[in-house]
This record gives structure tokens, sequence and C-alpha cells, in this order.
């Protein structure tokens, strides 16, 4: 998974300017509730727990924002160019 990841990020950066990518930031401990405020601060987020992809659909709302996934990444996108971002992520299959 990590190389089409970085196939991914690749694409976008050799976009330049256009780059869809705004931040990227490594998820360690704290889980998803310590990475994805950090990612947002400055810029503000909305964020829907239920929308994260999860290999588990058991776990509950309080585990997922919790879970220290190691060796993942969070991506801020900018919102004008989510499909953008989801056609190189389906290109990639990431």
């Amino acid at each position: 998974m990590l190389q089409k990841v970085n196939r991914v990020v690749r694409a976008c950066v050799e976009m330049g300017p256009k780059n869809p990518i705004l931040s990227i930031h490594d998820q360690g401990a704290g889980g998803s509730g310590n990475v994805l405020k950090e990612i947002s601060e400055g810029v503000g987020a909305y964020i829907d727990i239920r929308k994260m992809l999860v290999g588990d659909p058991s776990m509950s709302l309080l585990e997922l924002w919790t879970a220290e996934f190691q060796e993942n990444d969070v991506l801020l996108i900018d919102p004008q160019h989510e499909a953008l971002f989801d056609k190189i992520c389906k290109r990639e299959r990431a």
C-alpha cells in the first residue's frame, strides 16, 4: 500500500501549483483525534468520522477517534480538487 500512496503523492506534487494536497501529516500517537486536529489547525475543518475508510467496520466512533493507526498518513485536500484527487487515487488503486 505504501508504494501506491507514494505514487499518488508524487503524481500530485508533479502537478506543481495545481497540486490538490494542501498538507500531509503522519498519524502516530494520539490517533485520529490528534492528527486531524493538528492538520486542520489554522484552516479549520468539518470532520465526519463515519466517512473514514477502515478495515474493520465494527469499530465504534470512539475507537475510530482514538485508535493509533501506525504507518498511516492524513492528507488535507483542497475541496475544489477532491474529484481530481479521487481520480488519481483510483488510477493508482490507492
